[in-house]
């Protein structure tokens, strides 16, 4: 169960990526040969993770099955944010400001990470994609990112906001554990968002609101 959690803990962010425009859907599978963890992974059947960014706004989406549905709102320009969440806690929400939205945004890993390019290409969405293999120091932990370099994907930020600066948008990527594999692979992609109002950060209606720090303590980020 805690591995399961770390993955509920795991958060996307796209920051100002340079007035891009895109949404992008994700497809998330996790399999675990412990019989145990594979019987709690079968609540997040149905995953998916979906990203939309518009000039220096973005929205990240995280639906984890049975479980819970995060969502988090930046908007660089203002200097201001949004998560909600609805799950087994109900429905909680937060709005995040100044120092708060900063860290948020900006925060990285102490851990070293090292990018291995490879010649190795693959098509996706009818994109032509190239690999790349990242490992982290401290952590018996590697991440296989297949990425597009003709969409700027330099402010991608996952894994509790491990900066891993590829030259272009992740299409798919998987995380490799001894006792548990993630993967994502994009299901959709379009490059025209005209709902605006997916980038509002007033707090929804029906959500509780929280303090920003109650709300990350909840979801463990």
């Amino acid at each position: 169960m805690k591995t399961l959690f770390l993955f509920l803990s795991l958060s996307v962010i796209f920051t100002s990526l340079n007035a891009q425009e895109f949404s992008v859907k994700y497809q998330i599978s996790m399999e675990s040969s412990d019989v145990k963890m594979q019987e709690q992974l079968q609540m997040s059947q149905g995953s998916t993770l979906h990203v939309f960014t518009k000039d220096n706004k973005s929205r990240v989406e995280i639906n984890m099955g049975q479980l819970m549905k995060t969502t988090t709102i930046l908007d660089s320009e203002e200097g201001k944010g949004l998560i909600f969440m609805d799950g087994v806690l109900g429905k909680q929400a937060a709005n995040f400001e100044g120092e708060d939205f900063e860290n948020y945004k900006t925060e990285k890993a102490e851990d070293e990470i090292t990018i291995t390019h490879l010649d190795s290409v693959k098509t996706i969405l009818g994109q032509t994609c190239s690999l790349a293999i990242a490992t982290i120091e401290g952590e018996d932990l590697e991440v296989e990112f297949w990425y597009n370099k003709n969409i700027d994907g330099s402010k991608l930020y996952m894994l509790n906001n491990t900066n891993y600066k590829l030259p272009g948008l992740v299409l798919e990527y998987v995380i490799e554990q001894p006792d548990v594999n993630v993967s994502f692979k994009a299901i959709s992609f379009e490059d025209k968002i005209e709902n605006e109002e997916l980038f509002d950060t007033a707090i929804p209606e029906g959500y509780i609101e929280k303090s920003f720090l109650e709300l990350t303590n909840m979801s463990g980020q």
